[in-house]
Protein backbone atom coordinates (compact mmCIF):
# COMPACT_ATOMS: atom_id res chain seq x y z
CA UNK A 1 0.00 0.00 0.00
CA UNK A 2 2.94 2.51 0.62
CA UNK A 3 4.33 2.34 -2.93
CA UNK A 4 0.57 3.10 -4.14
CA UNK A 5 0.45 6.03 -6.66
CA UNK A 6 -1.67 9.28 -5.55
CA UNK A 7 -5.16 8.33 -5.91
CA UNK A 8 -8.30 7.81 -3.75
CA UNK A 9 -7.42 4.84 -2.44
CA UNK A 10 -3.91 6.48 -1.20
CA UNK A 11 -5.69 9.60 -0.13
CA UNK A 12 -8.17 6.88 2.32
CA UNK A 13 -4.71 5.73 3.36
CA UNK A 14 -3.06 8.79 4.40
CA UNK A 15 -6.45 10.09 5.75
CA UNK A 16 -7.25 7.04 7.90
CA UNK A 17 -3.69 6.67 9.42
CA UNK A 18 -4.04 10.60 10.75
CA UNK A 19 -7.33 10.52 12.08
CA UNK A 20 -7.78 12.14 15.43
CA UNK A 21 -8.85 9.13 18.33
CA UNK A 22 -11.56 9.63 19.19
CA UNK A 23 -13.67 10.55 16.48
CA UNK A 24 -17.00 10.58 14.74
CA UNK A 25 -16.88 9.45 11.18
CA UNK A 26 -19.48 9.60 8.88
CA UNK A 27 -18.93 7.46 4.95
CA UNK A 28 -20.37 8.75 2.03
CA UNK A 29 -22.43 6.55 0.04
CA UNK A 30 -20.98 4.73 -3.36
CA UNK A 31 -17.03 5.04 -3.58
CA UNK A 32 -16.15 6.46 -0.21
CA UNK A 33 -17.99 3.83 1.70
CA UNK A 34 -16.46 0.97 -0.40
CA UNK A 35 -12.50 2.54 0.30
CA UNK A 36 -13.21 2.96 3.79
CA UNK A 37 -13.82 -0.46 4.43
CA UNK A 38 -10.70 -1.55 3.13
CA UNK A 39 -9.06 -0.24 6.62
CA UNK A 40 -9.31 -1.49 9.71
CA UNK A 41 -10.01 1.61 12.44
CA UNK A 42 -9.77 1.58 16.00
CA UNK A 43 -12.56 0.34 17.94
CA UNK A 44 -13.26 4.03 19.49
CA UNK A 45 -13.77 5.47 16.18
CA UNK A 46 -17.20 5.47 15.77
CA UNK A 47 -18.19 5.02 11.48
CA UNK A 48 -21.75 5.60 10.03
CA UNK A 49 -22.67 5.70 6.86
CA UNK A 50 -26.51 6.14 5.11
CA UNK A 51 -26.74 2.76 3.46
CA UNK A 52 -30.04 1.25 1.97
CA UNK A 53 -30.59 3.13 -1.10
CA UNK A 54 -27.29 3.72 -2.25
CA UNK A 55 -28.25 7.06 -3.59
CA UNK A 56 -25.47 10.01 -2.76
CA UNK A 57 -28.12 12.27 -0.81
CA UNK A 58 -28.25 12.73 2.74
CA UNK A 59 -24.74 11.94 3.82
CA UNK A 60 -23.65 15.78 4.49
CA UNK A 61 -27.50 16.68 6.43
CA UNK A 62 -26.21 13.39 8.57
CA UNK A 63 -23.36 14.06 9.66
CA UNK A 64 -24.16 17.50 10.49
CA UNK A 65 -26.74 16.21 12.85
CA UNK A 66 -24.15 13.96 14.24
CA UNK A 67 -21.90 16.74 14.61
CA UNK A 68 -24.73 19.09 16.80
CA UNK A 69 -24.76 16.01 19.68
CA UNK A 70 -20.86 14.53 19.44
CA UNK A 71 -18.50 15.80 21.54
CA UNK A 72 -16.08 14.50 19.86
CA UNK A 73 -14.99 16.07 16.40
CA UNK A 74 -17.46 14.67 13.27
CA UNK A 75 -15.68 13.96 9.76
CA UNK A 76 -17.82 13.39 6.99
CA UNK A 77 -15.37 11.98 4.28
CA UNK A 78 -17.86 12.22 0.27
CA UNK A 79 -16.93 12.24 -2.67
CA UNK A 80 -17.40 14.98 -4.99
CA UNK A 81 -20.46 14.20 -6.90
CA UNK A 82 -22.41 13.66 -3.66
CA UNK A 83 -20.95 16.62 -1.86
CA UNK A 84 -22.33 18.99 -4.67
CA UNK A 85 -25.65 17.43 -4.37
CA UNK A 86 -25.83 17.71 -0.98
CA UNK A 87 -24.41 20.63 -0.49
CA UNK A 88 -28.36 22.20 0.99
CA UNK A 89 -27.33 20.38 4.39
CA UNK A 90 -24.97 23.59 4.81
CA UNK A 91 -27.65 25.54 4.75
CA UNK A 92 -27.70 25.48 8.61
CA UNK A 93 -26.80 27.56 11.02
CA UNK A 94 -26.04 25.18 13.49
CA UNK A 95 -22.84 23.69 12.45
CA UNK A 96 -20.45 22.75 15.16
CA UNK A 97 -16.61 23.98 14.86
CA UNK A 98 -15.42 20.86 15.24
CA UNK A 99 -17.29 19.66 11.85
CA UNK A 100 -15.25 18.69 9.19
CA UNK A 101 -15.69 17.82 5.65
CA UNK A 102 -12.92 15.81 3.67
CA UNK A 103 -13.96 15.97 -0.25
CA UNK A 104 -12.62 13.53 -2.30
CA UNK A 105 -12.81 15.24 -6.16
CA UNK A 106 -11.92 13.20 -8.87
CA UNK A 107 -14.09 15.48 -11.01
CA UNK A 108 -17.12 13.33 -11.65
CA UNK A 109 -17.84 9.87 -9.31
CA UNK A 110 -15.91 6.75 -10.88
CA UNK A 111 -17.22 4.22 -8.94
CA UNK A 112 -18.18 2.53 -12.64
CA UNK A 113 -14.87 2.50 -13.79
CA UNK A 114 -13.98 -0.28 -11.88
CA UNK A 115 -16.40 -2.14 -14.00
CA UNK A 116 -15.30 -4.48 -17.41
CA UNK A 117 -15.97 -2.35 -20.65
CA UNK A 118 -14.63 0.92 -22.61
CA UNK A 119 -13.68 3.72 -20.62
CA UNK A 120 -12.68 6.27 -23.16
CA UNK A 121 -15.50 7.13 -24.57
CA UNK A 122 -18.28 9.45 -25.49
CA UNK A 123 -20.98 7.47 -24.63
CA UNK A 124 -19.75 6.62 -21.23
CA UNK A 125 -18.56 10.16 -20.12
CA UNK A 126 -22.30 10.92 -20.81
CA UNK A 127 -24.08 8.00 -19.44
CA UNK A 128 -21.74 6.66 -16.50
CA UNK A 129 -20.10 9.75 -15.18
CA UNK A 130 -20.73 13.11 -14.54
CA UNK A 131 -17.24 15.15 -15.36
CA UNK A 132 -16.48 18.38 -13.56
CA UNK A 133 -14.28 20.68 -13.13
CA UNK A 134 -15.41 22.24 -9.95
CA UNK A 135 -14.32 23.37 -7.02
CA UNK A 136 -15.56 23.71 -3.00
CA UNK A 137 -13.73 26.79 -2.57
CA UNK A 138 -16.99 29.27 -2.99
CA UNK A 139 -18.91 26.95 -1.04
CA UNK A 140 -17.15 26.78 1.94
CA UNK A 141 -16.14 30.24 2.36
CA UNK A 142 -20.42 31.13 1.41
CA UNK A 143 -21.42 28.75 4.34
CA UNK A 144 -18.47 30.09 6.53
CA UNK A 145 -15.96 26.89 6.32
CA UNK A 146 -12.15 27.29 5.96
CA UNK A 147 -11.16 25.43 3.32
CA UNK A 148 -8.05 24.13 2.18
CA UNK A 149 -7.38 21.81 -1.26
CA UNK A 150 -4.62 19.62 -1.96
CA UNK A 151 -3.56 17.57 -5.22
CA UNK A 152 -0.92 15.03 -3.59
CA UNK A 153 0.54 12.76 -1.04
CA UNK A 154 3.01 15.40 0.55
CA UNK A 155 0.07 18.12 0.34
CA UNK A 156 -2.59 15.83 2.18
CA UNK A 157 -0.15 14.49 4.49
CA UNK A 158 0.52 18.27 5.52
CA UNK A 159 -2.82 19.40 5.64
CA UNK A 160 -4.08 16.63 7.38
CA UNK A 161 -1.42 17.59 10.46
CA UNK A 162 -3.70 20.39 11.48
CA UNK A 163 -7.21 19.92 9.94
CA UNK A 164 -8.46 18.25 13.03
CA UNK A 165 -6.80 20.87 15.30
CA UNK A 166 -9.27 23.20 17.26
CA UNK A 167 -11.22 26.13 15.36
CA UNK A 168 -13.37 28.28 15.57
CA UNK A 169 -15.39 27.70 12.31
CA UNK A 170 -16.10 23.89 10.70
CA UNK A 171 -13.42 22.88 7.67
CA UNK A 172 -13.06 21.55 4.28
CA UNK A 173 -10.07 19.78 2.71
CA UNK A 174 -10.52 19.04 -0.76
CA UNK A 175 -8.22 16.24 -1.89
CA UNK A 176 -7.85 16.39 -5.73
CA UNK A 177 -7.28 12.87 -7.12
CA UNK A 178 -6.90 11.79 -11.16
CA UNK A 179 -9.92 10.62 -12.28
CA UNK A 180 -8.88 8.20 -15.55
CA UNK A 181 -6.38 6.05 -12.96
CA UNK A 182 -7.95 5.47 -9.53
CA UNK A 183 -9.81 2.39 -11.10
CA UNK A 184 -6.65 0.79 -12.44
CA UNK A 185 -4.86 1.67 -9.08
CA UNK A 186 -7.63 -0.06 -6.94
CA UNK A 187 -7.55 -3.02 -9.45
CA UNK A 188 -4.10 -3.45 -9.02
CA UNK A 189 -4.13 -3.07 -5.61
CA UNK A 190 -7.26 -5.64 -5.64
CA UNK A 191 -4.63 -7.90 -7.38
CA UNK A 192 -2.08 -7.99 -5.18
CA UNK A 193 -4.72 -8.81 -2.10
CA UNK A 194 -4.96 -12.60 -3.97
CA UNK A 195 -1.01 -13.29 -4.48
Amino acid sequence: MKDIPFSDLKAFQLTFQQLPNPIHLQIGNSSPIRYAQLFDLPKAITVNCNRGTSGIDGSTATAIGAAQIQKTPTLLITGDLSFFYDINGLWNNYIPSHFRIIIINNNGGGIFRILPGEKDSFKYDTYFETIHHRSARQLAKSFGFSYRKIKGAFGLRWALKSFFSPSSKPRILEIQTPRKINDTILLNYFKTMVK
